[in-house]
């Protein structure tokens, strides 16, 4: 039997309330009548509805940070200081309301490497609960959730870019199948991504990169070479 890693999250009666409060704010954003025109904004918006429960309630106390990493990790989303930070910094004097959480997530995740793989672990580990959620308005369907999500995660770039075509995938499948497909992208998230960089005329000679570990894992090594710049006696390998 396939079983949702939140599963143990729910144990607790804090964690079980939190995520009820998430599928609310999921349920609220599908339902809104321009939905279906909004897809630049349907991975932030989706982050936004999670979250917020979360980020809401932790700006009004004066360990914010602490508050957001507990919060977080009933959901089994794990943020570094760092994003956890960021994105509070964006929220700091505005109004405590989901549409100023989803400007901080569109402000943040094209530009923070780090911000976008988290954030795009957290939408994976809910993306049964975002199925659930979008289906319920009968004007939309697994079709159109699946390219709109597609869409939008390769506009963020980075990671989110990367697992786009997948996310895709995960939608179309029931929810035995998803959960299983979904875990799985879980427990293969440790992607690696050694890239060589030269640009600007600049030049960089007898490089070496090396990633060890799993050869099954999604590994990933790139050269890249632009404005000029140049990469001579380089060398990536996997071991």
């Amino acid at each position: 039997m396939t079983t949702d890693p939140k599963d143990n999250a729910k144990s607790t009666p804090e964690a079980l309330q939190l995520l009820e409060k998430a599928r609310q704010g999921l349920q609220r954003f599908f339902q809104n009548p321009y939905i279906k025109n909004s897809v630049d904004v349907l991975v932030p918006g989706v982050l936004a509805a999670v979250l917020f429960p979360i980020f809401g309630p932790a700006l009004a106390t004066p360990v914010a940070a602490v508050a957001v990493h507990n919060g977080l990790a009933k959901l089994h989303i794990s943020f570094s200081a760092n994003t956890i930070d960021k994105l509070l910094q964006s929220l700091e004097g505005k109004p405590i309301e989901e549409t100023e959480l989803i400007s901080a997530f569109q402000e943040i995740l094209p530009k923070d490497k780090q911000a976008n793989d988290e954030s795009a672990k957290a939408l994976v580990t809910m993306v049964p609960e975002v199925k659930e959620a979008a289906l319920q308005n009968k004007r939309l369907d697994q079709e159109w959730l699946g390219k709109g999500l597609a869409s939008g995660l390769t506009q963020q770039g980075e990671t989110m870019a990367k697992i786009a075509p997948q996310v895709q995938d995960l939608i179309q499948l029931d929810q035995s199948e998803l959960l299983q497909a979904r875990n799985h992208l879980l427990a293969s998230w440790s992607q690696i991504l050694q890239e060589i960089t030269a640009t600007e005329g600049g030049e960089v000679s007898d490089a070496e990169q090396t990633i060890k570990g799993n050869r099954e894992g999604n590994m990933a090594q790139k050269m890249t070479a632009t404005k000029q710049g140049k990469i001579t006696g380089a060398k990536q390998t996997i071991e």
